[in-house]
């Protein structure tokens, strides 16, 4: 009796296996360069938004950090003079870093210990968060669950049982709402309260006391100033001198190193910005002016000033005719005008930059919901591009199909090999449409914010960006091509041998 031995179906090795596959795709070039190309605009749309998301954030932050470092002036201008709100002490606390000069004078003014110090902070970041949460609710929300209350009123109100039943009640009835505190922990938080308002007026007695020292030595140095914000503009660009001592000998922390010299720098530019700003009511000042522009004297303002100065030939002629007109120049050069001239335009480029980017950073992967829908739509639509792409690349060899399987190739095989000429696609098609939208991304932003915000660009992120987009463009084509080869494998034979 003849004896008839079974294998198993040997298996092509994946070398080979992709070797057929790309010589599918390369006899088949014009419906390979359509899947690509469809692969390519949905990776480029994608990557567009990503980078523009990422630029925006990082501009954004870049953005706020500058605006703070040149508001320091106004800072401490507020705080020589002015204790703050119980609000404010909270909300400082709860932002700064353990150990930054704030944290240190806030310890110094309420008396604590390092222990009680963390305490402390741990509870100002507790109820910061409940004035966020209140601070995003629409107008009638918030009425609706803690009627007019504002600021630290919100805790008193909601400490009341009856109003703390109510805010639970009506926040039940939103459920869009999500108010990320537990009962109990927000219970434990409005027993502080009397121990929070101790802490805070032991702040705000120590804040005052500075306040009035500094008032009597302002009074003491400027006597013939008009009011004490004008003794206090006189003062400022000395922070680094004796005035600065002054500061921290009534106890606030004062940084001699960082802080006091930028300050200074700052009190002096502001100075120096007021006395131009003043400079073109004098008429032969306007008549240099409105000579430059060729427009009349009377229709001479700031703008035009501070544009022309950005001349230093102008800036010098400017200065003669100031000295003319019997103004003090002292401490004014035409290399200081220019200068001031270029921090102008900065801070108008900044402010132009917080508006653009205010809502960066909000929603999914920082695109905003209504981005993340149109992105989303948009890889839905390649998807079904890719599916109907394969579906027609399977159509077309049937009877390449049905050779291989008559030669013994199984159906995981032409599932296999459908699925990597997807994958090979989307990879081409990824990496060209992550190229491109990078491109427009980066130019679309330079182009929003202009050059002085490149150092921001995270060009590392927008890297990384790239490399999820490839990767996305690359598992879409995989994932859109397993219907079709699925419907390959399962074709068999004799019904694809005769299709024509």
């Amino acid at each position: 009796m003849k004896v008839i031995n079974i294998d198993n179906q040997p298996w092509l090795s994946m070398p080979r296996t992709m070797k057929i596959t790309t010589d599918g795709i390369r006899y088949r070039l014009f419906r390979a360069s359509v899947t690509v190309a469809v692969i390519t605009v949905a990776v480029a749309f994608l990557m567009n938004i990503l980078a523009e998301s990422l630029i925006k954030r990082a501009i954004a932050a870049n953005t706020r950090e500058r605006i703070l470092k040149t508001q320091l002036n106004s800072i401490w201008a507020s705080k020589l003079t002015s204790p703050g709100s119980p609000e404010s002490i909270i909300i400082e606390t709860a932002t700064t870093e353990k150990g930054s000069d704030l944290y240190k004078e806030t310890q110094a003014f309420a008396k604590f210990d390092d222990a009680a110090m963390e305490d402390f902070q741990e509870l100002t970041k507790d109820i910061n968060y409940i004035f966020n949460f209140f601070e995003s609710l629409d107008y009638a929300k918030r009425r609706d669950l803690v009627h007019t209350s504002e600021g630290v009123d919100i805790l008193r109100y909601l400490s009341d049982p009856e109003n703390n039943k109510t805010f639970y009640i009506g926040l039940s009835r939103y459920k869009s709402i999500h108010f990320d505190m537990e009962k109990e922990e927000l219970d434990a938080i409005l027993a502080k309260i009397p121990q929070l308002d101790a802490s805070i007026n032991a702040i705000l007695a120590a804040r005052r006391e500075a306040n009035a020292k500094i008032t009597e030595i302002l009074r003491r140095d400027y006597p013939n100033a008009n009011n004490d914000a004008e003794r206090l503009a006189m003062a400022l660009p000395n922070a680094d001198k004796e005035f600065g001592d002054s500061i921290r000998s009534v106890g606030f922390v004062f940084d001699k190193e960082t802080v006091a010299p930028e300050l200074a720098r700052q009190a002096q530019r502001l100075q120096d910005t007021t006395r131009m700003k003043n400079s073109i009511k004098d008429r032969p000042v306007r008549q240099l002016i409105a000579q430059e522009a060729n427009i009349l004297p009377a229709d001479v303002n700031a703008v035009l000033m501070w544009n022309f100065l950005n001349d230093k030939d102008f800036a010098e002629k400017y200065l003669v005719k100031m000295a003319d007109s019997g103004q003090n120049i002292e401490g004014l050069s035409a290399e200081l005008l220019v200068d001031l001239a270029k921090g102008r335009k900065e801070a108008e480029a900044l402010e132009r930059a917080e508006r653009l980017t205010m809502d960066a950073g909000r929603g999914f992967m920082g695109l905003g919901e209504r981005l993340a829908w149109l992105l989303f739509v948009s890889l839905l639509v390649c998807g079904i591009g890719i599916t109907n792409a394969m579906m027609m690349s399977v159509t077309e060899r049937f009877t390449e199909i049905a050779t291989l399987k008559c030669l013994g190739a199984l159906d995981g095989f032409i599932m296999i090999m459908f699925v990597l000429e997807s994958c090979f696609m989307g990879v081409v098609g990824g990496t060209i449409g992550a190229i491109i939208g990078a491109l427009i991304g980066l130019g679309r932003m330079l182009s929003a914010f202009g050059v002085n915000f490149i150092s921001a660009i995270p060009f590392l992120d927008v890297l990384g960006g790239m490399l999820i987009s490839v990767i996305l463009g690359t598992l879409l084509a995989a994932v859109a091509a397993v219907l079709p080869s699925w419907k390959a494998a399962r074709l068999a034979p004799m019904e694809a041998m005769r299709v024509e």
